[in-house]
């Protein structure tokens, strides 16, 4: 009997020893959950941003928070003092809508805020629904080992040039150029953690380049066929670091004084 008894165990132990190595084993069913769940999480980033390939020029460096519940996101340049553009944004929502809050500086007219109504959160750039994740590549971060999931989406630039200066506007008032944006997530399976999340960003830049020829007079065909012959875009990328996962996360909401 005690014999028995002692199998059993064993059994029982290795038993519980399979499921709990097979849950820190690759798979699709397993990196979803993990990207979901980081979707209703909170943490900090940094967010890069990098034009070109050899050598990749740092455009944008920021450093940000969010919340998922309910939805708060702020985001801050690094070199403020050395910043033309946008120096701090902030996310929220109000009566079911999102808010976007902007500080920036152009040319001779730093800190100037704008606030906007609109259904694009600051995460939306790789918080989609309806996402499909594919394994593509395994790769060390700091000695830990990442699986690379990658997916993608179809989107739209659309730009309204009603806001431009009078001076500026010509008989074009609004363009939209479709675009397709590739998305990675970088997770480490034994911690069930997204460790990176990295964006290329070239489509929707080729979106802006054939805008701004379509606004100079050409047709989205032209634009497109320029664009493609003389290869004048230069890859786009995005890569977030998240850091503090599911930690304690507090937003100041900043106070902005919007003309």
């Amino acid at each position: 009997m005690l014999k028995r008894l002692n199998k059993l165990f064993i059994f029982l132990l290795i038993l519980i020893l399979l499921v709990s190595c097979s849950e820190n084993q690759p798979s699709d069913s397993m990196a979803e959950k993990i990207i979901r769940d980081f979707w209703q999480g909170q943490y900090e980033y940094t967010k890069t941003s990098y034009l070109g390939k050899n050598p990749k020029i740092i455009t944008e460096e920021m450093e940000g928070k969010l919340i998922s519940d309910p939805y708060q996101q702020y985001e801050r340049a690094v070199n403020v003092s050395e910043t033309e553009g946008i120096t701090e944004q902030y996310w929220y929502i109000q009566d079911g809508k999102v808010v976007h809050n902007v500080k920036m500086s152009v040319g001779d007219t730093p800190d100037q805020c704008l606030s906007h109504e609109s259904d694009v959160k600051g995460s939306a750039l790789y918080i989609k629904d309806d996402l499909s994740f594919n394994l593509d590549r395994k790769e060390s971060i700091s000695g830990r080992d990442v699986y690379i999931y990658r997916a993608q989406y179809e989107d739209e630039l659309h730009i309204d040039y009603s806001y431009l200066p009078e001076k500026e506007v010509s008989d074009i008032t609004e363009i939209s150029v479709p675009y397709t944006t590739e998305v990675e997530y970088y997770i480490d399976f034994s911690k069930k953690e997204v460790l990176r999340i990295r964006i290329d960003g070239t489509g929707s830049a080729r979106a802006g380049a054939i805008a701004n020829l379509m606004y100079s007079g050409m047709s989205q065909e032209e634009a497109e066929k320029k664009i493609q012959e003389k290869e004048t875009v230069e890859p786009y990328e995005v890569i977030i670091e998240i850091k503090a996962y599911n930690e304690k996360i507090k937003i100041e909401v900043p106070q902005y004084k919007t003309n």
